[in-house]
Formats: C-alpha cells, sequence, structure tokens
C-alpha cells in the first residue's frame, strides 16, 4: 500500500470552526466601507486571501482606498477580533487525528490564505501551533489560491515531495490549489460550499471526527492507483 509521508491541512474551516466568524467579520467590514455584498459574491472569497478579496471589492465597487490601506483595516479589525473571543473550537475530530499522524511519524502542516498574525494567534488560541512541523501562508508563498505555491512551499518546508503529501481542503478555491500542487486532496464539506463544487476532491467527507491514519493511507493510496490507469 502507498501510504502519505505528509498530511498539510487548510486552517479555516478544516482545523478550525472559524469560517462563520470570518464571515460576520467581513459582513461588518464591508458594512464599514459602505458597500453591498451578495452572500453569492460574499462566499466566492472562500478559501482566498485578503489581497486577493480586496483586489475584487476594489475593482467591483469603485472604492477609492488604496488596497494597501483595506488591507490594514482589514487585518487590524481580524486579529482584534478573534483576539476577543472568549472561545474558538477546533472542528470535530481534528486533535485526535492530529494526535495519532504525530505519534506514527508523519510531518504535518498548515497551508493559509491567513495573515500570518492571524494564522499565529489562531492556531496559539487552540493550543495546537506546536504540533506543525510547518506553518505557511499564502503572503510568505507571494500567491493566493488556487495557485499551488502556498502547498509547494509547504512541501519544501517538510522536505516532503508533493505527490507524497496528502492535503485537507474545504473550499473549491483551494482544492485547486492542491490538486495544481499534484497532492492528493481530501474535501471537507461545510454548508458554505455545495457538495458538487468539490467534484475534483480524491474522496469527500463531512467530517474530521472518526477518521483515522489507516483510512488515510486507503484514501491515499486508492488515488494514487486510479491516476497510474491514465
Amino acid at each position: 500500500m502507498i501510504k502519505p509521508e505528509a498530511v498539510i491541512f487548510d486552517m479555516d474551516g478544516v482545523l478550525i470552526d472559524s469560517e462563520p466568524i470570518h464571515i460576520e467579520i467581513e459582513k461588518q467590514l464591508f458594512k464599514k466601507l459602505g458597500i453591498s455584498v451578495s452572500a453569492e459574491v460574499h462566499l466566492s472569497y472562500l478559501g482566498t486571501a485578503a489581497d486577493y478579496m480586496y483586489a475584487d471589492i476594489k475593482s467591483r465597487f469603485g472604492l477609492p482606498n488604496p488596497i494597501s490601506e483595506l488591507l490594514e483595516i482589514d487585518e487590524l479589525f481580524r486579529c482584534d477580533y478573534f483576539s476577543s473571543l472568549s472561545a474558538l473550537d477546533l472542528n470535530d475530530g481534528v486533535l485526535t487525528l492530529l494526535n495519532e499522524l504525530k505519534l506514527a511519524g508523519l510531518k504535518l502542516a498548515v497551508a493559509t490564505s491567513s495573515s500570518p498574525e492571524l494564522t499565529r494567534i489562531l492556531l496559539e488560541r487552540c493550543g495546537i501551533s506546536s504540533v506543525f512541523d510547518a506553518i505557511v501562508t499564502t503572503k510568505e508563498a507571494g500567491k493566493s489560491k488556487p495557485s499551488p505555491d502556498v502547498y509547494l512551499l509547504a512541501s519544501r518546508r517538510i522536505g516532503v515531495e508533493a505527490a507524497n503529501c496528502l492535503v485537507f481542503e474545504d473550499s473549491p478555491i483551494g482544492l485547486s490549489a492542491a490538486k495544481s500542487a499534484g497532492m492528493c486532496c481530501i474535501a471537507v464539506q461545510t454548508d458554505s460550499v455545495d457538495v458538487q463544487e468539490l467534484s475534483a476532491a480524491d474522496y469527500l467527507l463531512s467530517t474530521l471526527r472518526g477518521i483515522t491514519l489507516s483510512r488515510l493511507n486507503e484514501i491515499f493510496s486508492g488515488s494514487h492507483l486510479a491516476n497510474s490507469q491514465f
């Protein structure tokens, strides 16, 4: 059986139950900017970095603010908001899975569209930052998802070839990034994303609860066998 040597996780929505909070934060930020963003457009930003989102918003609504100013406002508001929360929860099954993977000696990484500072805050608040061998953001990688750069940088940081990495993602954009990097990708479906938008995933889950290393090995091996047939 072919087995993965590393597992790379998207952060928001996969590790941490933070997507609803991000959506609420963005609604408040849009209101401060005096713009009305439809739910459909808002959901299209799921999994993207803030620079991608604000470049699109500036173009759509003709905002006079420089993107650098919009990013600064966003970063300060978002970091303050998350820091003030009394609780921030990991998704079901995350801690159990991380512990099993770590015990088995697999390399672990985070590849996220959140900023470095916000990533630090969230992972530390949840008590899991020390679990990972590398924590990589799209800002460091230089390009936002769906570019594969953040996943390729994560694989280099942990010293594992892309083909030997397994990824967990929850957004179509993140899924596209992982597959473009040549990685096996398991999609975790949330209420925010239609299942059809995740059809390119090697496997689809509704939760990480109950997922074991043995099951991941089966999924990873199966994806490689399927790809070898083409």
